[in-house]
């Protein structure tokens, strides 16, 4: 299991890096979500919002589906 969001600390760089891990093998991939990043107590630069995190998960089922 990578976690994409702690290990990054960037929300710009948490697709690639979910693709890049799946791509060595990664069996999960963890990230973190808040209805509003912006009034969360902490992590808010590297935290996604629902309709991010839907588009996020979107992207990543078609990357996988590629691998398979």
């Amino acid at each position: 299991m990578v976690d994409v969001t702690h290990s990054t600390g960037r929300r710009d760089l948490l697709l690639p890096t979910a693709k890049a891990a799946l791509a060595i093998g990664a069996d999960a991939v963890m990230a973190e979500v808040h209805p509003d990043p912006a009034i969360a107590l902490s992590d808010s630069s590297q935290q996604m919002d629902i309709p991010e995190f839907h588009r996020f998960m979107k992207e990543l089922k078609k990357f996988k589906n590629k691998l398979s």
